[in-house]
């Protein structure tokens, strides 16, 4: 009878084991100066049903705002497991895109903003990053 109770205790071990995982989840506030105006892409786009139709009064818009930015600082913002910090303590330059960010339509070469940087990692997906910009 122990080995019964033994051996089942083991197999929920097991199988608890393959659930489990680690990840890790950092939250950064980046904040830099624009090097250049950003550059603002619209892409017109229509919807498309299952048989490759082009659906009525699906039109619809996608803004694309790309910077480079001089990040001279960062601190963390929420989670870090990893922690927050310039390479090396110095500041990079950053380049990126940010979908639908129409609060840069105004900003130009010099602006400073703020961005939050965040990087998750799992043992079971692939690592994502996004940014978003904060007023």
């Amino acid at each position: 009878m122990m080995n019964i109770i033994r051996l089942t205790i083991l197999l929920i071990i097991f199988l608890f084991s393959f659930s489990a995982s680690a990840s890790y989840v950092n939250s950064c506030l980046l904040t830099g100066t624009l090097l250049e105006d950003p550059v603002i892409m619209i892409k017109s786009m229509n919807r498309v049903d299952n048989n490759g139709e082009i659906m009525a009064n699906s039109a619809y818009e996608v803004s694309d705002f790309e910077l480079k930015i001089w990040i001279t600082d960062t601190k963390i913002a929420g989670r870090a497991d990893s922690g927050c910090q310039l390479p090396d303590n110095k500041p990079y330059e950053l380049l990126i895109t940010l979908a639908n960010a129409y609060d840069l339509t105004e900003a130009k070469k010099g602006d400073q903003i703020k961005l939050l940087h965040i990087i998750k990692n799992s043992s079971h997906s692939p690592t994502t990053e996004k940014y978003i910009l904060q007023k």
